[in-house]
């Protein structure tokens, strides 16, 4: 997940059931990278908190925070445009901190545009962070001798970027983005274009989101889908497995 991306942080366990284990048998594993894997959305603040005080010092804490979760919150739409290769990731960029700017009252240049771009991406890899059961999950998985991919909407060289900096190089088969694919999740397109690079059988392929959209997406085309419930909000459709962390999510390699 990343449009609209939030820190998934679940609640007491008084303040909620615990989920049962799911086990998908399979012969691949795709994984989303954001706030699945990586913890997206406390270095995405973290590096637009250090950006719009480059660009707007001028704003307090209560103002800058505010401007801050309506860039998150991408009302006008860029980052889906974005993921359907409807535009390309400058585009999307230059857009949603346009808004940013318009909402102040101003104008986005070329010039501010390089310092948040310079400023963000140096805060944001600096902030990048793994979710610990993400790293078991990918260790149960090459124990069983499942092969693990990777798919985003986000660019490539941005998923990337953070399989490096969560010390993650080499853990992949493949590592796919929308950018290279020419498609984004929920298209089911994008799931079987992964289950095909990966010589799998989208029947025999096991997903995981912590987006419930992108979930169904790839339930669509045929993946057993799991959905990462973190903040345990619920209202899954029938059907739909479901855990509140991956420590939950048991992997068993299809055919033994």
């Amino acid at each position: 997940m990343l449009r609209g991306v939030t820190e998934s942080t679940a609640p007491p366990e008084s303040a909620a059931p615990q989920s049962c284990s799911v086990t998908l048998t399979v012969s691949a594993l795709v994984l989303d990278m954001d706030d699945t894997i990586n913890r997206t959305g406390p270095a995405m603040r973290t590096g637009l908190w250090r950006a719009t005080e480059e660009l707007w010092p001028q704003l307090d804490d209560e103002e800058r925070g505010r401007r801050i979760e309506d860039y998150v919150a991408d009302r006008a739409g860029w980052f889906d445009r974005f993921s359907s290769g409807h535009i390309d990731f400058e585009t999307m960029r230059r857009g949603r901190l346009g808004d940013m700017a318009a909402g102040l009252g101003e104008r986005l240049d070329d010039e501010r545009l390089h310092r948040f771009e310079s400023v963000y991406r140096a805060a944001f890899a600096a902030a990048c962070a793994p979710w610990p059961d993400a790293l078991g999950l990918i260790d149960r998985a090459d124990a069983a001798g499942v092969p693990v991919a990777v798919l985003s909407n986000s660019a490539q060289r941005m998923t990337l970027m953070k399989v490096d900096r969560l010390g993650l190089a080499g853990r992949f088969a493949l590592v796919l983005s929308s950018d290279r694919l020419g498609s984004g999740k929920p298209d089911p397109a994008a799931y079987r274009a992964a289950c095909e690079r990966l010589g799998a059988e989208p029947a025999l392929t096991g997903y995981v989101d912590d987006s419930l959209r992108d979930a169904g997406g790839a339930a669509l085309a045929g993946l057993q889908s799991c959905w990462l419930d973190r903040a345990r909000r619920g209202g899954a459709p029938a059907g739909q497995r479901v855990v509140t962390d991956l420590d939950r999510l048991l992997i068993e390699r299809a055919g033994r």
